[in-house]
Order: structure tokens, then sequence, then C-alpha cells
């Protein structure tokens, strides 16, 4: 027998249509256009997240206080003599602290002829004490009058000596010289013992102010007799 030889047939392609076309088209730029969205707001997030990072890292840093405060001591004169970062347990040398109380029993006892230098003075005074010294300030104020006595009598001090008495404390003795109508009057002997207490850590605000880190607690101070 021999076998009829079967035809086969392939399938015909449809017939595209230029409709076809333009909808594959723009299929393909639709796709295209959303990968790209997903990529930018991948990008997006991660550079927010990095933004994120970061800010937290500066308010952290901020508030560790990481600005270091520098003490530059200097002579009577101004010069410099050291520089150095102000740690914890720094300790003003004794000369310095001497010089400083010099001009603190100066700022509280004398009396200038201008009430604004007064004012200065005093303040400056106060600036240097802690609540317990500022009290002796007040007092001392309150019972003297200086403001009262600007334009009728002055008063100059000239200090003698200032040594260190004990670990906490210096002796400062000095002469007032009391003045009316330009004349001198009087000429008394002072001395004092003043008492310091160590401040806590400097802060670059307080160093401004207070470069020694130590203040005056308590004054003691008495007329000495004359010879």
């Amino acid at each position: 027998m021999f076998r009829r030889p079967q035809s086969h047939y392939g399938r015909s392609p449809e017939p595209e249509t230029p409709y076809q076309r333009a909808r594959q088209v723009w299929d393909e730029r639709i796709g295209a256009v959303a990968v790209a969205g997903r990529r930018v707001w991948t990008l997006a997030l991660v550079e927010g997240g990095v933004i994120a990072v970061l800010s937290l890292a500066l308010v952290w840093t901020n508030a560790r206080g990481s600005v270091t405060p520098w003490v530059v001591e200097v002579d009577r004169f101004g010069e410099a003599r050291a520089v150095g970062p102000a740690i914890a347990d720094y300790q003003a040398p004794d000369y310095m602290i001497a010089e400083r109380l010099e001009r603190f029993i100066k700022q509280v006892r004398a009396v200038p002829a201008d009430p604004v230098v007064l004012r200065t003075d005093l303040l400056a005074a106060y600036g240097f004490a802690t609540s317990n010294g500022a009290k002796v300030i007040t007092a001392y104020v309150d019972e003297a009058a200086p403001f009262a006595l600007v334009g009728k009598s002055q008063v100059s001090l000239d200090v003698s000596s200032v040594v260190r008495a004990s670990p906490t404390s210096f002796r400062i003795a000095w002469s007032e010289r009391h003045y009316q109508d330009g004349a001198q009057v009087a000429v008394e002997r002072w001395s004092a013992i003043v008492t310091l207490v160590k401040l806590p850590k400097p802060t670059k605000a307080r160093l401004k102010t207070n470069p020694l880190n130590v203040a005056v607690d308590a004054i003691d101070w008495s007329k000495e007799m004359a010879p």
C-alpha cells in the first residue's frame, strides 16, 4: 500500500495594524518610565535616610559639646606665658590668682570719682564671686555706701602683698588712702583672708569672664592698728 503524502501548512501570522504597532511602542515607553520612576524613588529614599542619619549625628555631636575651651596664661603686662586646653583639674598658678585678687579687692573697696567706673568695678567683682562671696560684697556696699561718696570723697588702694595662706585661701594686705576735696585726709591699713573655691569644669562662656576657674567664696577683712 502506498501512503498518500500529507501536506503541512504553517500558521499564518496575524496581520499587524498601525494601531497595534503604536500600542506596542506606547507600552514600551510607559514601562521604561515606570522603571525609571521606581529607580528615582529608591534613590530618594536612600538619600533621605543618609540625610536623616547625618542630621542625628550632628545633633548628637553638638549635644556632647565637643568644642574644647583653651586657657591662656598671661603676666601682669598682658603677655601670654602659657597656652593649653582647659581641663577639669586645671589649677591656675598662684601668681595669676594673686593678680586677680589684687584687682578684686580694689574693685570692691575703692571709691573712684566716676560712678560709672564704680559700677563697672563692682560688677566685675561680683563676677569673680560665688553667691556667698556676693553676699559679703553686698553687705559691704550697703554699709559703706560708696555711691553716696562719689563726688565728695575718694578712696584709693595700694596693695602691698597677696600670699597664699592655706590650700584654699590667700591673705591680702593693703593701704587705703582717703581723699576729700582733693586732699588726703587719712591712711588706713587693712588685711583680709579670702577663701576661694574651685568651679566645675570650665565652659567657653565662663572662660570669657573668669579664666582662672576659681571664685571668692568668703572674705574676712579687718583694719590693722597703726604702728
